[in-house]
C-alpha cells in the first residue's frame, strides 16, 4: 500500500459500514459509504484540524430502531459530516405520488463505489447509488491531486424515467469545533440574505447586525438563513486568528442558493439538547417550500441527465475575497 504522494483505502469499515479514505500531503478525506456516501472526516494534516462537525450521538447503524414514528428519521441516524440531499430537501413532501421523507433519499442508502484511478500523482474513486422512491441515478466522482488542499466532485443525475420529473439538489457540510468559533466570518458575492419574510442586506443589514458572523441571534430564533442573489457560485469560511478557512466552489447555475444553517446551541430539545454548535455552509439547487412554495426547481426530461463540477478548498489566509472554480483562492 503505498503511503505517499496521493493514494486510497478501502479495506476498513466503522463497524459494519465500509468506508473510502483517500488522502495527500495536506488532506485526508473519509466517505461512509454504506451510510449516504458521507464525508466523515476532512482533515487538513498541516494543522491537523477537521472541519467537519461531529454529532454527539455518533455514528449509528441501522441496528438501531426507533421506538416511534418519526417525519424526520434524518435526526436519528445523522452524524455530523457532509450529505448530498437528493432528490429532496428540507420538510417531507409528496410528489409524483411518491412520499419523500426529511432530506430526500440518498443520505441514507448504501452506495456502490468504483476505483477509477489509484496513481500518487492522483486519486479518483466514483460512488454512485439509485433512489428507491423516485428513478433518478446519482454519480459522484471524487478527485484528489497530490500536493493539492482541493477535494473535486464531478456529478451526474440521470433521470432513468420515461417522464419529466422535478427535484431538489443540494450538498450539507455541517462546520463545527475546532476551527468553528464565534470569530470565524463568512464571504460570499452577495448582497442579500433571506431570514424567514424578509430579505435583508449582507453582510451587514439596516439594523446594523453582522450576519457573516457566527453568533446567535439576540432570541435564538434564526436559525436558517438563506444567501441569494450570488453573483457567483463560492462562499467561504474563515477563523482570521488561526489564519485558516474553507471554501467550495460549485455552478452557480445549478446551485444558485447557499442555505445556512446556524445551530449555536439554540435547541435545547430533541435532537440537540444545547450540545450543537455548528454551521451548514450548503449548496443548493431550491429554496424551502416553507420559504418560497413555488420556488426554482430543476428538472429533467425522462431519459436525459444533468451534470456539474463542485469542490472544497482548505487554505491560510485572513479571508477570501474570490474562488474560482478550479478552487484557486484570491486572499483578502
Amino acid at each position: 500500500m503505498r503511503h505517499f504522494g496521493a493514494r486510497i483505502t478501502d479495506r476498513f469499515q466503522l463497524g459494519d459500514l465500509r468506508t473510502v479514505v483517500i488522502e495527500n500531503e495536506l488532506l485526508r478525506v473519509t466517505f461512509l459509504v454504506d451510510q449516504g456516501c458521507d464525508l466523515i472526516e476532512l482533515l487538513y494534516k498541516p494543522k491537523d484540524i477537521d472541519f467537519l462537525w461531529r454529532s454527539p450521538n455518533g455514528i449509528r447503524e441501522r441496528h438501531f430502531i426507533p421506538t416511534a414514528q418519526t417525519d424526520k428519521p434524518f435526526f436519528d441516524y445523522y452524524e455530523g459530516g457532509w450529505q448530498e440531499l437528493f432528490p429532496h430537501a428540507s420538510a417531507p413532501a409528496t410528489y409524483a405520488g411518491a412520499e419523500l421523507g426529511f432530506h430526500g433519499e440518498v443520505w441514507g442508502m448504501p452506495w456502490e463505489y468504483q476505483i477509477l484511478k489509484d496513481e500518487a500523482e492522483m486519486v479518483e474513486v466514483c460512488f454512485w447509488v439509485r433512489t428507491t422512491r423516485m428513478p433518478f441515478r446519482l454519480q459522484r466522482t471524487v478527485s484528489l491531486g497530490s500536493g493539492e488542499p482541493i477535494l473535486r466532485f464531478h456529478e451526474i443525475v440521470v433521470n432513468e424515467g420515461t417522464r419529466e420529473l422535478e427535484f431538489m439538489w443540494g450538498h450539507h457540510p455541517a462546520i463545527g469545533a475546532p476551527f468553528l468559533d464565534q470569530s470565524c466570518v463568512l464571504d460570499a458575492p452577495t448582497g442579500s440574505v433571506r431570514i424567514g419574510d424578509a430579505t435583508r442586506a449582507w453582510p451587514i443589514d439596516s439594523c446594523g447586525t453582522d450576519h457573516s458572523r457566527m453568533m446567535p441571534s439576540p432570541d435564538k430564533s434564526e436559525v436558517m438563513k438563506y444567501l441569494i442573489d450570488l453573483k457567483e457560485g463560492w462562499v467561504a469560511l474563515t477563523k482570521p486568528a488561526g489564519n485558516i478557512g474553507i471554501g467550495l466552489a460549485f455552478d452557480v447555475n445549478v446551485f444558485p442558493y447557499v442555505w445556512l444553517w446556524q445551530e449555536f446551541g439554540s435547541t435545547q430539545d430533541y435532537p440537540w439538547f444545547g450540545r450543537a454548535y455548528v454551521l451548514g455552509m450548503e449548496p443548493h439547487s431550491s429554496l424551502p417550500k416553507s420559504v418560497e412554495p413555488e420556488g426554482r426547481m430543476l428538472r429533467l426530461a425522462g431519459g436525459a441527465s444533468m451534470e456539474t463540477d463542485l469542490c472544497a478548498v482548505i487554505y491560510e489566509a485572513q479571508g477570501v475575497k474570490h474562488i474560482a472554480p478550479n478552487g484557486r483562492v484570491d486572499a483578502k
